[in-house]
């Protein structure tokens, strides 16, 4: 199956789409999808869409190392004051309340100060240009989020220092849990990845937000959720081998889960979560009920496992993080070269 791509350099602001129809997207349309790439467009459509592309910044020679620092965080209900969304049970806040926990979003991403993030339960994506624009000083030029499936609007969205070579959303994806002949599920919100060339490597983040534990019906979906986006994964890797990867956010699940052990997987192609390596007295991401829960991931491919920065991965337990949600934020460091 074809899943992406490359697209030649562009300018830092998106100025076209790439739309889903029959599983390919075609560039260059005036109608946009739900969500888009750049400060600029927004709007409703397909499933998918493009950021200008990277590149590993030319020359006769192999590009140095180049580091990048990936954060994922479930921000909590990031919703604004207006009623701008096409979900159903959209919910809309005071200004106060939207004012105050983009100030403690800001806060927290300015000192942390990740090139790449990858945000969960964000509405939309003039949030994340009005985070980057009043909190951020404007040091995130790319931004994207695709409006997905929950019905609250509570969506995978980024911002990024580096352009995005694009932007696929497998929201529309039907699938069944290995072995099994049904039910058929969709993803409660989308496995959003994110495609963009740092170092001269392909870097592929697949962000996520698992369905919770509501309910126990909801643990044979979550599994499901978690098989498919590995097989994601996977797809990506038989298209290139050399691609640096992470499955990255919210999956409502802990390290010896069934479906954190499934994106894992086992053998020379398993993943890490890099989390684990998080000293322990820090090593959860939630609070529940007193009971301190590591249940958001950054699980990385060997690829990108072998260029992490030893010592890098944290996990910040803030009164500010505190303020602006009730995850904690995860963050590692990577130092990328070409194949």
């Amino acid at each position: 199956m074809f899943r992406f791509l490359r697209l030649a350099p562009a300018a830092s602001i998106l100025t076209f789409a790439l739309l889903a129809a029959g599983g390919c997207r075609t560039p260059g349309s005036e109608e946009q999808p739900s969500g888009s790439t750049s400060t600029s467009t927004s709007g409703e459509g397909g499933s998918g869409a493009a950021g200008g592309g990277g590149g590993d910044g030319g020359g006769g020679g192999k590009a140095p190392p180049e580091q990048l620092k990936v954060l994922n965080w479930n921000t909590q209900n990031f919703f604004d004051d207006v009623n701008n969304s096409s979900a159903p049970n959209e919910t809309v806040v005071s200004t106060a309340t939207y004012q105050a926990q983009r100030a403690a979003v800001g806060a927290v991403l300015r000192q942390l100060d990740p090139d790449v993030v990858i945000l969960q339960e964000v509405e939309n994506l003039e949030i994340l240009a009005a985070l980057n624009e009043t909190e951020l000083g404007g040091a995130y030029a790319h931004q994207a989020l695709i409006e997905g499936n929950d019905t609250r609007g509570i969506n995978i969205g980024a911002l990024s220092k580096v352009p995005f070579d694009d932007v696929v959303s497998n929201r529309d994806d039907s699938f069944v849990q290995s072995g099994t002949n049904g039910p058929s599920y969709r993803f409660a919100r989308d496995a959003v990845e994110l495609h963009l060339t740092h170092g001269g490597r392909h870097v592929v983040l697949i962000g996520v937000h698992f369905i919770s534990k509501s309910s126990a019906s909801n643990d044979d979906k979550r599994l499901a959720e978690a098989q498919h986006t590995r097989g994601i994964a996977d797809e990506i890797t038989t298209a290139d081998p050399t691609a640096a990867i992470a499955i990255l956010g919210d999956y409502n699940d802990l390290p010896e889960s069934p479906s954190v052990k499934a994106i894992e997987g086992s053998g020379s192609s398993a993943y890490q979560d890099t989390a684990m390596l998080v000293p322990s007295v820090d090593r959860w991401s939630y609070d529940y009920q007193g009971q301190l829960e590591l249940v958001d991931h950054q699980i990385v491919n060997p690829v990108l496992r072998s260029m992490l920065v030893e010592g890098s991965p944290q996990i910040l337990h803030s009164a500010t993080a505190e303020e602006a949600s009730d995850h904690a934020p995860i963050m590692a460091t990577y130092s990328l070269s070409a194949p």
